[in-house]
């Protein structure tokens, strides 16, 4: 996360990550770098060395993270087939799953692109359309649209699918860290909702 000229040492970059993430989820202006270096164990000397400014910090972890969410999601959806419903699908409860694993780091998130300070809102938006940009080519590179419906848009017919599946993600976020009730409950919940699509949209 530091730059390559200078970097922090590793234990304590991982350390100030997880703080930072933890902190920033609470949201931009109510994180206090105070908080950050002391649940970090570093001096805040230190910080605003390697990283500037509270605005950088929060920046380059937003960038890192959501770099991280598609990597993560790649991995999981790679052994997916190419059918639009089973890759979208798959995409969903992959990101519930991360969100599963790493609760403070997708809230984090999901406040920075739905709630952003004004101030960093273009700077957020160019980051997130520049990585998500790059994933989605990669994730719908061979995707199969054969099996939506004759006279259906395949841009319609995706973002519809797309809608429905990111806000079940949302609500499941929304609702704090994931239990092994709540994982079963959203699997069961996205293939009844998918179908429900297909009947809709697909032949």
């Amino acid at each position: 996360m530091a730059t390559p000229q200078s970097r922090m040492d590793a234990e304590k970059e991982a350390r100030l990550i997880r703080a930072s993430i933890e902190e920033f989820a609470k949201g931009y202006d109510t994180a206090s770098t105070n908080e950050i270096v002391a649940k970090a164990g570093i001096s805040k000397g230190l910080l605003f060395h390697y990283f500037g400014s509270k605005r950088e910090l929060f920046l380059r972890l937003f960038e890192q993270c959501t770099a991280q969410v598609w990597e993560q999601t790649k991995a999981l959806v790679s052994s997916q087939t190419g059918d639009v419903f089973q890759r979208l699908t798959a995409m969903a409860t992959a990101k519930m799953q991360i969100a599963r694993d790493d609760p403070a780091m997708m809230r984090f998130l999901a406040r920075a692109v739905e709630s952003p300070p004004p101030e960093l809102r273009e700077e957020i938006r160019a980051i997130q359309d520049r990585i998500a940009s790059g994933g989605m080519l990669s994730l719908f590179a061979d995707l199969d649209l054969s099996s939506l419906r004759p006279g259906v848009a395949p841009d319609t017919a995706l973002r519809l699918i797309q809608l429905v599946l990111n806000g079940l993600s949302q609500e499941y976020l929304s609702r704090g860290d994931l239990t092994s009730q709540d994982w079963d409950s959203a699997v069961e919940e996205l293939s009844m909702l998918m179908e429900l699509l297909k009947t809709g949209i697909g032949k």
